[in-house]
């Protein structure tokens, strides 16, 4: 069942052309269509929150939900109302507590849409305005610049064969950017490498590098990635503090590096030439159109990051739309479920999809499709160790449950920490990880009771 949380509807017919927190969003037009059309004050009545599990799809469902748990299959979408009007927005996670959306019912839907703190809100909140001034969200937010809009394809860090398959998958679909976190428990040049022998011509990578290591660790990576026309752009490749080190890679390397971080040391990165570009990601209407304008002014191309499905695409299409340096590739991970709760579909076509050109963010809710994927039956993930192996070994194995409290496959080397003899973490590593599941054979089960106590390595090399 959804969170509903509801109050008295109020409708006020006054300060819509007086709301400071709303500079420049209409055109003159526009601003005499909205003051014919009475547009006032709206209040939220009502809040509706949906956890949702659309399907992943096939080739790689086990795969994502085994590093990842079910919460990466999750999304939390958001039903604002008032009166008879509903704007639709969602988030990549699960459903939040309801206490946290309380203050939400009752506010006026321009400080819903101006906030800096929630991303759904914002987006539901310029789905509905739109629909009550019957103009696509992108006539709210500036003249268009761009009728269509470059997406990337998202996904994890796996074994160089499944990365292979990762960009197959993401050609065939219409895709040209490819992103994902680099890990320490696969090799990132290797990876490259079988993603290079099956990508078709002007395919790219985007690699996102998790703002952890310096410049002596992650250049040489860097350098050997060069020799890949498939690499396209390196994202946080060292810590934010390393001011220093980002010039200097920014020097060194031919490939494009981003700065993603929170506004503040964004804006420093900006106005010290640290990077090439920035990453925008899961931030408010409010803080995107910030980091828009910072970008114009310095000339500085930027990554709309909106995780989610045609909800989160169509909210990000139409800033894109209208931010002129929004021009680099989008991530919204749309491209990991097979299906989604819209009633449209928003198809990629030469790398790029369509500004939705209808009221509000232009797709709907398709009822019936969210009342199915409110329920869905646990995965079952099956019983598998994660086999860490470095070419002269050690092989680490160890057990990961995805959906334990603070588990992570992402950035940990491995459950138990850094302690174990091997190299020291990096992307550079002679190093290939996968789940290793053989159920039944002697090997796997002899290996899966020595792992009920915690990591266990020995000194056998890779094969």
């Amino acid at each position: 069942m959804p969170i509903r949380i509801a109050a008295m509807q109020t409708l006020e017919r006054r300060r819509f052309l007086q709301f400071a927190g709303l500079p420049a969003l209409l055109s003159a037009r526009l601003l005499r269509a909205a003051t014919e059309a009475g547009a006032g004050k709206l209040r939220v009545s009502d809040l509706e929150i949906h956890e949702v599990f659309p399907p992943f799809c096939d080739y790689n469902a086990r795969q994502l939900l085994r590093y990842a748990g079910l919460q990466s299959q999750a999304r939390a979408v958001y039903v604002l109302r008032v009166g008879s009007l509903e704007g639709y927005g969602e988030a990549w996670a699960r459903a939040p507590k309801r206490d946290s959306l309380a203050r939400y019912v009752g506010a006026d839907i321009l400080d819903c849409l101006t906030q800096t703190e929630n991303m759904p809100i914002s987006m539901a909140a310029l789905d509905l305005l739109g629909k009550h001034l019957e103009v696509p969200a992108w006539r709210l937010l500036g003249p268009k610049i761009r009728n269509w809009v470059p997406v990337g394809f998202w996904t994890v860090s796996q074994h160089p064969d499944a990365m292979a398959e990762e960009v197959r998958q993401a050609a065939r679909r219409g895709y040209r950017w490819l992103k994902y976190h680099v890990n320490v428990t696969q090799n990132a040049v290797e990876q490259t490498a079988a993603m290079a022998k099956v990508a078709p011509p002007g395919f790219k990578v985007h690699y996102d590098f998790n703002a952890d290591s310096d410049v002596e660790s992650v250049y040489p990576v860097m350098r050997d990635l060069e020799a890949f026309a498939i690499a396209g752009r390196i994202e946080d490749p060292i810590a934010v503090e390393e001011q220093e080190g980002w010039r200097v890679l920014r020097q060194k390397s031919r490939l494009t590096v981003l700065f993603h971080h929170n506004p503040g040391p964004t804006e420093a990165a900006l106005l010290g030439r640290l990077c090439d570009g920035f990453v925008a990601s899961r931030w408010p209407l409010g803080v995107n159109r910030h980091f828009a304008a910072l970008a114009e002014t310095t000339n500085t191309p930027f990554v709309l990051q909106m995780p989610g499905g045609n909800l989160s695409q169509a909210f990000m299409a139409h800033q894109a739309a209208a931010f002129k340096m929004a021009s680099l590739d989008a991530v919204t991970v749309s491209n990991l479920w097979s299906d989604d709760i819209t009633a449209e579909a928003m198809p990629v076509l030469g790398g790029s999809i369509e500004v939705p050109d209808r009221p509000g963010l232009g797709v709907t809710l398709d009822r019936a499709k969210l009342e199915r994927y409110t329920r869905v039956p646990q995965p079952d993930y099956g019983r598998f160790l994660v086999r860490v192996r470095y070419t002269n070994g050690p092989a680490v194995y160890f057990r990961h449950n995805p959906d334990a409290p603070g588990a992570s496959m992402g950035l940990a080397r491995h459950r138990g920490g850094a302690d174990f003899p091997g190299p020291v973490p990096g992307y550079g590593n002679a190093v290939v990880t996968d789940f290793w599941d053989q159920e039944g054979s002697a090997e796997f089960e002899a290996m899966w009771r020595r792992t009920e106590a915690g990591p266990v390595w020995t000194d056998r090399p890779a094969r």
